[in-house]
């Protein structure tokens, strides 16, 4: 009996441990969530999204933002006082974030291609004589142009700037902290959110167009299972990638800007460069076949090379009216049948013939006629 008491002492001691165990470790790990939560807080980032379409690389470029101390707000009914952030209390870790083509582009119509820190002074906020608790705001926003001042083509940059709001409180013995940051829009304060940037590169604006390049074989000696090979190459800004693909299931390839590519194609079949901007220069040309026997046209026009741009294809009308261009080249290959000459004299042989044989029908019946007579 006293075994059984000591048993369910212990049994209740060590349930008790196991319970209290568990409720030190959810404790812990409620303290590391809630530090885990501070520290997000407290790294702010700036994030840089792209919209466009699933066939298109990112830009080769540079997005720059800017912050500022923003306009202070008195306090309302509803609204509380807001502050001009003091100088140098913010600032961006980078100023520039730098967009470069990558595979994980292709397949995907929105993309992040970059981040960068906002740095927070805690001491300006929670030092000096000018040091209080309150809201204090800063705008930040992106410049429409690249690190060098450019705006790229292609490009429709965002207008929208973002308040960032730095959170000072005070405990009660006056000693002052930075607790937490806020993103809103600026257009709409109330809209509290990220500091996610997004430009779109031609998904919503059109901006970028494709070009298709044909190939057509004519002619009663026109080889329809050949592969004729062309050279293509696309001149755009530096480091620009293009992604190419085939209509008849040939594994798809990336054009670099300035860079000449080899491929073939056969009868009736299409290669199709994605994401060309208005001056992108593209350059296509055949192979020679004339050894071969075969004439080359390129939008009926005899010749094996094919330039230009968007830009001038639109001015010349020669573009489709999405704004696409279009390339057909045809290869001929046509020979006179040796049949020829026989069809040719012909009806003449038959006319020959049928003289022969009313030829023949006359004398024989003459012969016969003959014969009665003796």
């Amino acid at each position: 009996m006293m075994e059984k008491r000591m048993l369910k002492k212990v049994s209740t001691v060590t349930a008790a441990g196991i319970m209290m165990t568990a409720m030190l470790g959810m404790q812990v790990s409620a303290a590391e969530s809630s530090d885990s939560e501070t520290a997000v807080k407290k790294t702010p980032m700036i994030t840089k999204q792209i919209t466009k379409e699933s066939n298109i690389y990112a830009p080769k470029t540079t997005f720059k933002f800017t912050v500022a101390p923003g306009t202070a707000v008195p306090a309302g009914e509803n609204q509380e006082a807001i502050y001009a952030g003091p100088a140098k209390g913010v600032t961006l870790d980078e100023d520039v974030i730098a967009s470069v083509p990558a595979d994980r582009d292709i397949g995907n119509e929105k993309i992040t291609v970059g981040t960068t820190k906002l740095n927070v002074n805690e001491s300006v906020f929670t030092k000096g004589e000018d040091a209080k608790p309150g809201i204090f705001r800063y705008v930040v926003s992106e410049v429409a142009a690249d690190k060098d001042g450019n705006a790229y083509e292609g490009v429709a940059y965002t207008t929208e700037q973002k308040y960032f709001d730095v959170y000072v409180t005070s405990d009660d013995d006056g000693n002052l902290e930075v607790s937490s940051y806020l993103f809103a829009d600026k257009n709409n304060p109330e809209s509290k959110g990220e500091g996610v940037f997004t430009n779109d590169y031609s998904s919503q604006h059109d901006t970028l167009k494709d070009l298709t390049v044909k190939k057509e074989v004519t002619g009663n000696q026109g080889n329809r299972n050949k592969d004729f090979k062309f050279t293509i190459k696309v001149d755009g800004a530096a480091g620009e990638q293009y992604y190419v693909t085939f209509s008849d299931g040939k594994a798809p390839t990336t054009l670099v800007s300035g860079e000449a590519k080899t491929i073939t194609l056969k009868d009736n079949e299409t290669a199709k460069i994605f994401g060309l901007s208005e001056t992108d220069e593209y350059t296509v040309t055949e192979a020679s076949y004339a050894d071969d026997g075969y004439t080359t046209t390129i939008d009926n026009e005899e010749k094996l090379t094919a330039t230009g741009t968007i830009k001038k294809d639109k001015e010349a009308r020669t573009t489709a009216e999405n704004g696409d261009k279009n390339i057909t080249v045809v290869n001929d290959k046509t020979t006179n049948s040796p049949t020829g000459i026989f069809l040719h004299v012909a009806p003449y042989i038959a006319l020959i013939g049928a003289a022969i044989a009313s030829s023949f029908l006359f004398f024989r019946r003459k012969r016969v006629k003959d014969m009665d007579i003796d």
